[in-house]
């Protein structure tokens, strides 16, 4: 199972001149055939943000998890004998 890290998200509507903040951010996804993205943070409150006109950018420990997990699967789809696990 991987790591829990915390993650900060900013987030802003295009025009505007001020950042919006999310801090200790767990995890964070799509709501299901929206434009909606929620984040969840360690208090288990979920916040979505529609991202119609809206910049969302992660904190360097949630593109870091991504890196790390992309860099995982990839190691896994190379070493996984042909027909296991799929």
């Amino acid at each position: 199972m991987a790591r829990a890290i915390k993650y900060q998200v900013k987030y802003r509507r295009h025009g505007s001149f001020f950042w919006k903040r999310l801090k200790n951010i767990l995890e964070d996804g799509f709501v299901d055939n929206t434009n909606i993205r929620f984040f969840i943070n360690d208090k288990r409150e979920r916040i979505e943000i529609s991202l119609d006109s809206t910049t969302v950018v992660f904190s360097e420990e949630r593109v870091d998890a991504i890196e790390e997990l992309n860099r995982k699967t990839k190691e896994d789809l190379i070493t996984r004998p042909p027909g296991i696990g799929m």
